[in-house]
């Protein structure tokens, strides 16, 4: 029982950088099951023996970059009843305002890698960042 993994706090930290990547998902893709999706081929890539927690958000960021984006609903349905308000906010951004905003803002990712993930130049991903600051501030 050396194994630190087996420890409940390592079960715990596990759990919270899973309920992260999921949320990060959701609001990637606009879609709480194509945000599941992405998670789960996320931890099907993941290799805990050799890669760190932090990995696997980064295999949940790929994934769900990649993944189908749903069109900014006007009205929120269900799979985004369990956020509050501000992030339902997120959710009503056009898809690459909101791609990009929760990649640079919440997720903290430099221009150039969240630029990477979604196929965009760096100065494209700088002016959708700012467009949904502009539309959140205003919302």
């Amino acid at each position: 029982m050396d194994d630190i993994a087996a420890t409940p706090q390592a079960g715990q930290g596990i759990a919270r950088m899973l309920d992260r990547a999921l949320l990060t998902a959701h609001l990637l893709t606009g879609s709480l099951e194509q945000a599941e999706k992405a998670t789960l081929e996320a931890l099907d890539s993941w290799n805990p023996d050799d890669e760190p927690e932090e990995e696997l958000l980064q295999h949940v960021l790929d994934a769900a970059a990649r993944a189908q984006v749903e069109p900014n609903p006007d009205h929120p349905d269900s799979s985004g009843s369990y956020l509050p308000s501000e992030l339902n906010a997120v959710l009503r951004l056009a898809p690459q305002l909101r791609r990009c905003f929760v990649l640079r803002i919440l997720a903290g990712l430099p221009t150039d890698v969240s630029a990477r993930l979604l196929g965009l130049r760096s100065e494209q991903v700088d002016e959708y960042t700012c467009a949904g600051l502009q539309s959140l501030g205003t919302a």
